[in-house]
């Protein structure tokens, strides 16, 4: 088998979706039906105003994800099931050195762009924090917030990334590098773009800073083949960032 890019070398543990086939048609069902109803949900999240924190908790967050992971599994028949697998501790180990380059990549890109002229927006929530009575409070119940969406979120660019490379490396063809190296573009571009509402369009925000960010979270996942090590570093990330707005 050729290794992808942070494999580990002999690694008996498979991919799902990419190591187990799947009917073509449910790959595509699946590359739908994820890239729809994390719109449809951002939609709602940005449309909706619950006057009741809890409320929106379950209505905004834990309905949507919930549904999500629901019909996810079902189109799937359980292979994605291997998402949800037991890591390793060497895993998160590595998520912490890939999350600390995913930092200096931020700042470098963001720096360099400036220089180039470009613009940047803040992060909503952020800007939320910055302009709350409570920061702390604020700050906290986006954290909490974040538990379901950036579940959503990793969701997303995992499900996409695998699906993508199934449908190219079992019905269309392609080596398995190939394969792989064309959904992590495709999914890394998918994951700027979904934040259209966090930066208001700006697509060099999106496609350069956010987009490139996504590749150290795939990295993590492509290491440990669980979501568990993508979704906690990604949580570190959000609440380390988000705190710069407390201050």
């Amino acid at each position: 088998m050729q290794r992808f890019l942070f494999e580990r070398k002999n690694d008996k543990r498979d991919y799902p979706l990419l190591d187990t086939k799947l009917e073509q048609w449910r790959l595509w069902a699946l590359l739908i039906f994820i890239s729809v109803a994390t719109v449809l949900w951002m939609e709602m999240t940005a449309a909706l105003d619950f006057k009741v924190y809890w409320l929106e908790i379950i209505c905004d967050d834990l309905i949507p994800i919930t549904l999500m992971i629901t019909v996810v599994m079902y189109l799937s028949k359980g292979k994605l099931g291997g998402l949800f697998g037991k890591p390793r501790f060497s895993d998160f180990i590595f998520g912490i050195v890939m999350v600390l380059i995913q930092f200096w990549y931020a700042q470098f890109s963001v720096t360099q762009l400036g220089k180039l002229g470009i613009s940047f927006g803040k992060n909503a929530s952020s800007t939320q924090i910055e302009n709350a009575a409570s920061k702390s409070t604020q700050y906290f119940q986006d954290l909490f917030s974040d538990i379901f969406e950036l579940m959503g979120e990793e969701l997303l660019s995992l499900v996409v990334f695998l699906a993508i490379a199934a449908l190219l490396i079992q019905y269309y063809g392609l080596g398995r590098r190939l394969g792989l190296s064309i959904a992590l573009l495709a999914s890394m571009f998918l994951f700027g773009m979904i934040h259209f509402q966090a930066y208001n369009w700006n697509l060099a925000q999106m496609l350069i800073v956010i987009a490139g960010e996504r590749f150290f979270l795939t990295a993590i996942f492509l290491r440990s083949k669980t979501i568990w090590p993508s979704y906690v570093c990604h949580m570190l990330f959000d609440a380390f960032a988000f705190a710069v707005s407390l201050y």
